[in-house]
């Protein structure tokens, strides 16, 4: 009897995790192949193009904006040579 439990729980695992993978993609395997690809963006309509060059200018933003904090920070902190402070 002890070893039919061990096999079962032995099985379980693999099962569950083939189970679960197929609940997070969702059962979508082949859905790509036709260029309809559902996600965050919102459907099908045209504007993921538009949506993509917003976002890519508002990345570059949030860049050039951190950059100009790291170079001010730089300027004012001294940076520690050789692995830290002595």
């Amino acid at each position: 009897m002890g070893n039919y439990l061990f096999l079962i729980l032995l099985l379980a695992c693999p099962l569950m995790m083939v189970f679960m993978m197929r609940g997070m993609h969702g059962g979508q395997s082949g859905n790509a192949k036709d260029g309809h690809v559902h996600g965050a963006g919102g459907g099908c309509h045209g504007s993921a193009s538009s949506d993509a060059s917003n976002s890519l200018d508002d990345l570059r933003h949030q860049r050039d904006e951190l950059d100009r904090q790291i170079e001010e920070r730089e300027a004012v902190e001294p940076t520690p040579v050789g692995g830290g402070w002595r």
